[in-house]
């Protein structure tokens, strides 16, 4: 199944065959090996952290069910490591290539060079901005943040509250979709009041505590929930709380289902989180792969903008509901 590309085209991408960038693991033989097996490349933006390591064992162990092989490299957010790895994935020949953007601006280029290859793309997570790919893989990211607010507001009922928001990088489509979810809701509430709705970039953990610490400070710790685009932030924002000694009178959300966060669930921290699908993620991402090599019917949710999307579907994890996380961390249950 491999492509035969031109010595020329070979030539202008300027990368060796063989070189790569980041952490690279397949399921199978290399891809200048077995010619008759698809093989999908994969870059994705960390593996910093466990909700990619689950997505690329799942991915891993789907391409093993269906006789495929994944090269899974991780740019660690930096764009020119992904160009890199786009550029090498499209020398060795592979058959399609994933790409979730370590930025979604210059990411572009990177469909176009694949496109020119003629190799299908995948889009996965965040939006690469401009840029026709023939399947989008994510979870519908403004409901995550809709569910946030609407599970708070069950608990809470009409007391007035003050409410942080930590949202990830600015501009990334993510992070402004899943703060935009929590607004939705929060605007239809006349008893909940943002005082803090900030940005912090690579979804940092440190910068997300430092926000929380001057929230503390500037409004006398009367802050009532913390609403956060991912699990990292709102651990920063829960060790900031603890240390001001307010850590139990504030409830905290946060999004990726990381095992930290199911620890301190089980511990009886007053914190959630919302699975947005990671293992299920990485299935498809070879499902979806395999059925454009192939020329196959997709599966999809939504067009938008002439792009197939297929939504991975969402669950709040709480002390009332730990399914999703007995499925990933079976230790913590025994």
């Amino acid at each position: 199944m491999k492509r035969l590309l031109s010595l020329a085209v070979l030539l202008s991408f300027g990368v060796l065959l063989t070189a790569g960038c980041g952490t690279q693991s397949g399921t199978g033989t290399s891809a200048a090996g077995d010619k008759d097996k698809i093989v999908i490349g994969v870059t994705n933006i960390t593996m910093k952290e466990s909700v990619y390591q689950f997505m690329k064992a799942a991915a891993e162990n789907k391409a093993k069910e269906l006789g495929v092989e994944v090269i899974w490299q991780s740019s660690e957010l930096d764009p020119s490591a992904q160009m890199n790895q786009v550029q090498n994935f499209i020398a060795q020949g592979v058959d399609a290539i994933v790409i979730e953007p370590a930025d979604p601006h210059s990411a572009k280029q990177q469909v176009i060079l694949a496109k020119q290859a003629g190799i299908p793309v995948i889009n996965l997570e965040g939006l690469i901005e401009g840029a026709k790919t023939d399947l989008r893989i994510v979870g519908d990211s403004v409901r995550v943040g809709e569910e946030q607010a609407e599970n708070f507001m069950k608990e809470w009922g009409d007391k007035p509250a003050n409410v942080v928001i930590l949202s990830g990088t600015k501009g990334d489509e993510v992070a402004e979709s899943i703060t935009k979810g929590n607004l939705n809701n929060i605007e239809q509430h006349s008893n909940l009041h943002v005082v803090g709705n900030q940005y912090h970039t690579n979804w940092d953990k440190q910068l997300a505590m430092n926000t929380m610490e001057n929230l503390l400070v500037k409004y006398k710790n009367d802050i009532q929930v913390v609403f956060a685009n991912n699990d990292g932030m709102i651990s920063g924002a829960m060790k900031a709380a603890e240390n001001a000694g307010v850590k139990d009178k504030i409830i905290f959300y946060g999004a990726d289902n990381d095992q930290s966060i199911v620890e301190a669930i089980l511990k009886g921290d007053p914190v959630r989180t919302v699975d947005k699908g990671a293992m299920l993620q990485g299935e498809r991402v070879v499902e979806g792969a395999v059925k454009l090599v192939k020329g196959e019917k997709l599966q999809f949710d939504q067009m938008i903008d002439d792009i197939p999307v297929w939504y991975t579907p969402i669950t709040i994890v709480d002390k009332d509901n730990l399914e999703q996380a007995k499925q990933k961390y079976p230790n913590l249950f025994k």
